[in-house]
Order: C-alpha cells, then structure tokens, then sequence
C-alpha cells in the first residue's frame, strides 16, 4: 500500500492527502486540531527557498538574455503582458460582486481599535537595502531588485558576467532541489491541515467556501475557454475555434497534473504549427516564440494572478470586505509578490489589507482544487501572449476598431452576465449564518442575590422622596437600589426571557452580593438623574453614564468604571464613509442623532457645518426607526457593536481621530460615604479581575454562545468519548 502512494505523481499524493484529512478530520473531531501545528510547519520549510529562489532566478533569467531579445521582449511582449494582467486584475476585482449578501454583525474586538500601522510604500516598492528587504519580506521590492540586477547584466561582457550566470543558475538548480525535496513531504502538511480544519471548521465556514470555490471556478473557466480565446481571435488570424483545438492537449494535461512546466514545449511547437498554418511564420518568428514562451513562464500569469481572488473572499469571509481604495494597492502588490510562491504572496496580501493570518489555513486547505483551475488559465494565458507578440512580430496582427468594439461589449456583457447569475444562485443555495441576535437576547446575570425590577418611571414631584441613604443605611435596610436606562445595549436591557441584564446590571447584582443585601432596579431617564438622585428614588445610577461635564455640580461621578470608543453606527453601505474625516466634511443633507455627548457634538457642528444633528431620547429610536429620520448616530463601539447583534443591517465606524470617552457610576451629590465605598470596591474588582471577566461576557461576547462540540463520527455516531 505504501509502495502504491509512493509511487502516485506528487499531485495525486496531495489529492490523496486532502481527502483523507478530510476523512481523519470528520471521524476524530476536535481531537485532531493539535494536527494544524504540523501543517503550520510544512508550510513554513516550503517558502524559506522562496525568497532567495526569485533573486537567482530573475536575476540569471534576465541577464543571459541578448540586448535586442531583450528589448523585443520587454517592449511588445512586455506590452501585451501588461494589457493582458491589467484586464486580470479589473475581472479578479469585479467578481466579489458575485458573492452573496450576508447580513451578519459580531461583538466588539479590540482588535478594532488597535492603531493601524501604515504601509511604508518607498520600503514596499524601493529596495534602498535589498537585505532588509528581504529579512522583512518586501517582495515586490525584492522583484525590483532583482530585474534591475538582471537588466544591469545584459550589458555586460566577459567571464565575470559567465561567472555570476553560472553561480546564479547553479543557486536556482540548488533551490529547486530544495523544493523538490520539500515537495515529498507537502502531503504530510496537507493531510494534517486538512485533518485540522475539518474537524474544527463549522458548518458556516464550510457552507461560505463554497462562495470562493464556485466564483473562483467561474472567473477561470470564463478566462480560459471565452475571454482570452476571443481576445486572440479579434487581433489575430487565428480562430476562436483554432485557439481552442491548439491549448485543448495543453490544458488536459495542465489541469490533470496541475503543472505547467512540462507543457511548455508542447505550447511552443502548437504556437508555431497555428501560425505556420496561417503563413504567418518567418524563422525569427519562431525563435522569438522558443524564447518567449519560456520567459514568460517565469513571470506572473494570469492563472496566478487568479489567486489575489482570496483576498477578496477573506475580507467577505470575515465581515470586513476589501475597501475600494485599497484595490489598486492590493492589485500592484500582489502583482509584483506573484513573482514568487504563492504561500508567501497569500500572507503579505493578507497583511497588506489587515485582515487574520490565520485565514491562510483556508487557502492552502483549497489551493489543490483551485490550482487544478488555475493551471488551465496559466496555459491559455501562454498562448493568449505568445501568439499575440508572434503576430505583432509578423505585422499580422490587427487593431480594427469594429472588433475591437465587438470584444469589448462581448467581454463586459459576459462578465456582466457572469456575476449576475453567480450572484443570484449562491443567494438562492448558499443561505446565511443564523441570526445573531439571538446571542445576546439569550445572555444571562447571575442570580446570585434577590433581585425586583421595576418598570414604572418615579415621576420628580409626584413620587414621594426619600432621604439620600450611606453605606450604612442600605446595609441596614437590606437593599440596594440601582437606577438603570431601560434599552440601553449592552448596559442594560431586557432580554428574550423578560429579565434585566447587562454589563452594569451584572456589575450592580455583584455589588449587592458583597454588600450582602437584596437588588432593587428602579428606571430613569437621564435627564432626570440629578433630580432622581437628590430625591432619593434609588442609591446609585449604574447603566453606560458617560460622564458630563454639565451634571457634575448636581451629583458626584465615581472613578470611571470603562473608558469607550466614539463611534458612528449607520447603514452597512454608509460605514466607510464616516471613517474619513474629509469625507465626512463633506457630506451634505445628511441627518445624525445623538442621545449624549452634548460638548462632543458642539464641536462637531463647527466641523461639519452641512450635517444636521438631531438629540433623541435612546438609541432604540435610531435603530428602530420605521422612517428615514436618521442616517447614522453617535455612540460608543461597544455599544453599537452589541446592537448591530439585533439589527446586523448596521455597521460601526471608529472616527479617525480616535476619540474615547470614559462611563461612571452617578451617585448623590452629598452621599460621600456611598462614593468612598463604590470608588474602592471598583478598585478592587479590577484588580481581582471580576469587572474584566463581565466585560468579556457583556463586551467581546467570551462565553456568551455555548460552543458545541465539532460533530465527528467518532463521538456522534460510535459514541466512544462523550
């Protein structure tokens, strides 16, 4: 049995591996998830020649070139490579459009305020020092470097230039080798990230994968059997039909062996028989197709631009889609780290756009299905290119404005069309992710003391009052009252079951626990506080109180229990609008409501004189609009973020200058031995890690949805663990 894998070609063996992972994944579960580390590693020996092998190779490649080849080459070859990569990348860009909306919101990450480095595009573009470069990955400029290398060599002479040829074709040979030598335990890695991620991936993971498989199939099939065959046919000669029949051995082989190397005799001899066909064919002719079909092979192909593709799918992947202005950046990029291996153009482009390393798993889990599909649009990009510079070569080949018009209303109309049906099947088969609002409509508080809520508004002057009590007195009454905001997620609210929970309400239910007396939740509205404070209808107010500079004669703050981040929360079209401070300079008829941060909103006003701002009572009245009233609010990210649980059709926006802001505790304005008290219990639950640990809970959802575990044949169907 051994002998028989042994013997498979190393894209079988690959096959093979996946699947068998997948089996391994499905029957042991979650048990097998220590199997990723393995896969980590494999991955990580295939790209340490990677770096080194696109310098010897660019370098040696280019260098052994003739200064006229060279120059044909570089100047029409170059041209049309450009023109042919350039269409690539506006096809790669357009089919996100493909995929299907998905309404689907999460908890707030602290990920989300971390300060965003910027990239350094003279260290991305300019080798000023090709080793630092190089140690820190900058693959494009590592490209750069390396043609100018190359094209300084060509206009050298002698054996110095024979000896650096030399030992650069030697150090690709010893990198190839090394490869190679790789190449025989890549399996090993496949089956061990393929065990991994089946056994822990869930359903939805898998079910959004077909979004990248099915849209990555289609933009391939579409450049390969119509877009570039077209384009060939309306410059060239040649037949739509005769460039079908020529790459049609080249491409079975291509996507059954997923390599392209070992064809590329068979499209140099197609190419010339075609144009021979055609006479269309001097001897030059044919020694610039010998020459050009090898170089080009070198360079980036369509068939490998494909794959910037994922970039886009794990933006959509991860509810943070690719912004617009970061296509172009993204697309040069990723062009230029093409030039190397994939598995170290995959997570630069990841990093480039900010998104999760870890979503790299994914890709190499699907990248021996996706390269049998790449393959096919490598070779058909071969002989698109070859066949084009052959012709322009032979000044055959013809810029006739009728088809060229005719190409271009049929290639956008195929696209068009293309994306349409994608959009609309993937919409109808592939369906979304629960509703995440029933994460947190179903969270709990702890009832670990005799809790009353009360839902009747004590009204100043007609309610009767009572004294402002200290510390003393509530212990001696046996009950602590808490003013609390009723909708005011994920302070304070009701969840499905009718009870009142939230961050707060769960700080206050500790805080009656170790004063060792009954909870009793009385409502407010803010601005009533000082007065419901000073009439003593409850102790403290404890329900996301941003401290205000304007109450703070009329009642005392305890220390800030949380510091929040400002935010805009809008429409999920509108979110990248707000993160511009110039772009929100300059909007016009646009309408925000506020419910506090009155001295936050006066500035705003002076900033941005074209936008109404409206104060509302809640939140609950933006989010629960039924008319077009409000086009965005102002509120924290932790709490926006809570609420776009329940409406998952909102996003949030973290201004660009970062503001933050901190939420206190009210509490009366005389009552000092109450203050004394709160300011060091806070104190102390910080420390002990109990305000933290409700934080997680209530802020970043840690804990809030039960986490089954992966089904597996092995504890769902045999029953062996529990």
């Amino acid at each position: 049995m051994l002998k028989k894998i042994l013997s498979m070609t190393s894209s079988t063996q690959m096959l093979v591996a996946m699947f068998v992972g997948f089996g391994v994944g499905l029957f042991f579960g979650e048990s097998v998830s220590w199997m990723g580390t393995i896969g980590t590693s494999v991955i990580l020996l295939m790209q340490m020649t990677v770096l080194p092998y696109i310098v010897v190779s660019l370098v040696g490649g280019i260098g052994k070139l003739q200064k006229s080849t060279a120059k044909l080459i570089f100047s029409r070859a170059g041209l049309i490579m450009l023109l042919l990569w350039l269409l690539a990348i506006v096809m790669i860009a357009l089919m996100p459009l493909s995929f299907p909306v998905i309404e689907s919101a999460s908890f707030f990450s602290t990920s989300s305020i971390e300060p965003i480095t910027p990239i350094d595009y003279f260290k991305l573009y300019i080798p000023s020092n090709p080793f630092e470069s190089m140690a820190d990955g900058y693959v494009p400029a590592m490209v750069v470097f390396s043609i100018a290398m190359g094209l300084a060599l060509i206009g050298m002479q002698g054996e110095n230039k024979q000896q650096i040829l030399t030992f650069m074709h030697t150090s690709s040979e010893i990198f190839s080798r090394i490869t190679q030598g790789l190449v025989k335990i890549l399996p090993i890695g496949i089956f061990a990230m393929s065990a991994s991620a089946a056994g822990t991936m869930g359903v939805d993971e898998f079910a959004s994968m077909q979004v990248y498989l099915i849209s990555y199939f289609v933009l391939c099939l579409l450049l390969t059997f119509w877009v570039l065959p077209w384009i060939v046919a309306s410059l060239t000669p040649i037949t739509f039909a005769q460039a079908l029949r020529i790459s049609k051995s080249s491409l079975v082989t291509a996507f059954a062996t997923g390599n392209i190397f070992i064809v590329i005799p068979v499209i140099v001899e197609e190419c010339k028989q075609v144009m021979r066909e055609h006479d269309d064919l001097c001897e030059d002719g044919a020694t610039l197709i010998e020459i050009l079909v090898p170089i080009a092979f070198t360079f980036p192909n369509i068939g490998k631009l494909t794959v910037i593709m994922f970039v886009y799918f794990a933006g959509w992947f991860n509810g943070t889609p690719v912004d617009i202005a970061s296509i172009p950046s993204l697309s040069i990029s990723g062009l230029l780290a093409l030039f190397g291996s994939v598995y170290v153009a995959i997570p630069f482009m990841l990093d480039l756009v900010k998104l999760p390393a870890d979503l790299f798993q994914l890709f190499v889990m699907s990248g021996f299905i996706t390269g049998k599909f790449n393959s096919i649009a490598a070779v058909m990009n071969l002989f698109a290119l070859t066949l084009l510079t052959a012709s322009l070569f032979q000044k055959s080949l013809k810029l006739r404005p009728p088809q060229l018009l005719k190409m271009g209303v049929g290639i956008g109309v195929s696209m068009f069309a293309t994306l349409i049906i994608c959009r609309v099947g993937m919409g109808m088969f592939i369906h979304s992710p629960e509703i995440t609002s029933g994460v947190i409509a179903n969270m709990q508080v702890a009832d670990k003391v005799p809790t009353k809520v009360k839902k009747q508004f004590p009204v100043v002057g007609q309610t009767p009052t009572t004294p402002i009590r200290s510390i003393q007195a509530i212990r001696d009454a046996g009950t602590l009252r808490v003013g609390y905001i009723p909708s005011n997620v994920p302070f304070s609210y009701y969840n499905n079951a009718g009870h009142l929970v939230g961050f707060d309400t769960a700080m206050a239910t500790k805080l009656a626990e170790d004063l060792r007396v009954k909870i009793e939740f009385i409502p407010f509205r803010k601005d009533q506080l000082a007065a419901s404070l000073k009439a003593g209808f409850f102790d403290i107010a404890m329900s996301g109180l941003a401290m205000d500079i304007e109450q703070m004669d009329a009642l005392s703050y305890a220390n800030p229990v949380l510091e929040l981040n400002l935010a805009i929360a809008t429409k999920d079209h509108l979110v990248n609008e707000f993160k511009s401070n110039e772009k929100i300079q300059e909007m016009r008829n646009m309408t925000i409501a506020y419910v506090e941060h009155s001295d936050a909103i006066e500035d705003a006003k002076k900033f941005a004189p074209n936008i109404k701002f409206v104060k509302i009572a809640g939140y609950k009245d933006f989010f629960r609009q039924k008319t077009h009233k409000y086009d965005a609010v102002v509120i924290s990210a932790q709490a926006g973020s809570a609420w776009t649980l329940f409406f998952p059709g909102y996003g949030i926006a973290l201004l660009e200058n970062q503001s933050r802001y901190p939420v206190a505790y009210a509490i009366a304005q005389n009552n000092q031995s109450l203050l004394n008290y709160i300011n060091n219990w806070q104190r102390l639950r910080k420390v002990d890690g109990t305000q933290e640990g409700i934080y997680d809970y209530w802020m970043l959802g840690k804990g809030a949805q039960k986490v089954q575990p992966r089904w597996s044949i092995m504890r769902d169907v045999l029953h062996w663990v529990d």
